[in-house]
């Protein structure tokens, strides 16, 4: 079979790259956003309530989060083509098993195989871009997939509901099938990247590698940061359909058209941090990320606070916010995880189960405020969220050696916190010394 070209003769990642693991990063999203408009059609049919029917919601979150931890150091030591063949596998194995669900616990059980499927997917993606590119060029491929990637939870409830609307619940998770299988036969195709497998696997080399992560202060300063700025995203689609469809009188038809509106931002920041890259330290392009993302956050819930709901106010404040987590997102992900040259698996997964989790603290957060703070909820949890992502990311600035910032003195373009690898990791490098 012929493998895919993934690395151009210039050393730049191909079109076919960039949608590839565009499309892999997004399995999770398109799994989980796509059955949201199709929920209560699912209560009536399997006879649940509502609360029980977001379960699923929250187990496929939760198993999502936690196979991040597995996967990683598992495509480190078996190589990122196993793992991602297998996690293909269980992804449409489970999404079968949702189609033809007759009860709760065995749409439950379906979902826990997407979020496990998902999940190896979405690490082996990052892990790959990592192990064929580093540093600047690893920050304008994972902008351009993060641009990309972007569309994802914006189409995808529209896609859903259209889905709902013509044939029914079954039909998104049928749609997801035929997504699945199309993406498993280009899967096939990418040869292997990971050159250098780890040499064995073990409670103790797992726990090694994730110490060796969460001990970098680099990883640390990026990870908290994002996983903090995706709570506040989380936290906006939690609270937003109560927002603007109970209060505001938004039709249910008029509120899918607005998350693709609200992501344009996404696609904004991304091509603004394209432009930036080279130019600017990544520090100070994700300082500027972080500073968008502050002010709107405190913008949407200041004017609440002040009396003042309008769908329009929300929407333009969420595209500033937006914006700022796309100019933020490539550079902090690129950040994270150039330190690790030979655990990029492990970083990888941790980064993802960081960020996951702080999707989940943040719905979680807006539904616990819900019955006290109804107006609030959401914008009161994206304010603390987005002044918590700007403090932690100055707080856990990484501290510079005197040779680093003697050569930072000697070169101010040199960007000492990006190329800095973990302590006990060799520097960087392509495989083939490309």
């Amino acid at each position: 079979m012929t493998r895919l070209i993934m690395v151009t003769r210039q050393g730049g990642p191909t079109p076919v790259l960039v949608m590839l693991m565009t499309a892999l990063a997004g399995l999770g999203q398109f799994a989980s956003n796509i059955y949201i408009p199709s929920m209560p059609a699912v209560a009536a049919a399997l006879g649940a309530t509502m609360s029980a029917v977001q379960t699923t919601l929250a187990v496929f979150l939760a198993t999502f989060a936690i196979f991040q931890l597995i996967c990683g150091p598992l495509s480190d030591r078996l190589g990122r083509r196993r793992v991602l063949f297998a996690g293909m596998a269980t992804f449409i194995a489970g999404t079968v098993v949702c189609v033809l669900s007759a009860d709760l616990a065995c749409l439950i059980g379906g979902r826990v195989l997407q979020g496990a499927g998902a999940s190896a997917a979405f690490v082996v993606s990052r892990a790959i871009t990592r192990d064929l590119f580093t540093g600047p060029a690893l920050a304008r491929l994972t902008a351009s997939i993060l641009m990309a990637f972007s569309l994802v939870p914006g189409l995808t409830p529209l896609i859903g509901g259209l889905l709902q609307e013509w044939g029914g619940w079954r039909w998104t998770f049928g749609a997801t099938v035929v997504f699945g299988v199309v993406l498993f036969a280009l899967v096939l195709r990418i040869g292997e990247t990971n050159l250098q497998p780890i040499a064995r696997l073990d409670a103790g080399a797992i726990r090694g590698a994730y110490r060796d992560v969460l001990r970098s202060r680099a990883f640390l300063q990026c990870a908290i940061s994002s996983a903090l700025a995706f709570a506040c995203l989380s936290a906006f689609f939690a609270g937003s359909p109560d927002m603007y469809i109970g209060r505001l009188g938004v039709r249910p038809i008029e509120y899918g058209l607005y998350p693709p509106l609200t992501l344009t931002g996404y696609v904004l920041g991304g091509l603004l941090t394209r432009r930036l890259v080279g130019k600017l330290s990544t520090t100070a392009i994700s300082g500027l990320g972080l500073s968008l993302i502050a002010v709107a956050t405190v913008a949407i819930a200041a004017f609440p606070a002040a009396g003042i709901l309008h769908k329009h106010i929300f929407t333009g404040c969420m595209i500033v916010f937006v914006t700022g987590l796309g100019v933020f997102m490539p550079t902090a992900v690129a950040a994270a995880l150039t330190p690790f040259a030979n655990t990029a698996g492990s970083a990888s997964a941790m980064l993802g189960f960081l960020q996951t989790g702080g999707c989940a603290l943040g719905a979680f957060a807006v539904s616990a405020l819900l019955g006290r703070l109804p107006v609030l909820a959401f914008p009161s949890v994206m304010a603390v969220g987005g002044i918590a992502a700007a403090l932690s990311f100055v707080c856990l600035q990484p501290r510079q050696t005197k040779r680093e910032r003697a050569n930072a003195a000697d070169d101010p373009d040199l960007d000492m916190d990006v190329l800095r690898p973990a302590e006990g990791t060799p520097s960087p490098s392509l495989p083939g010394g490309r």
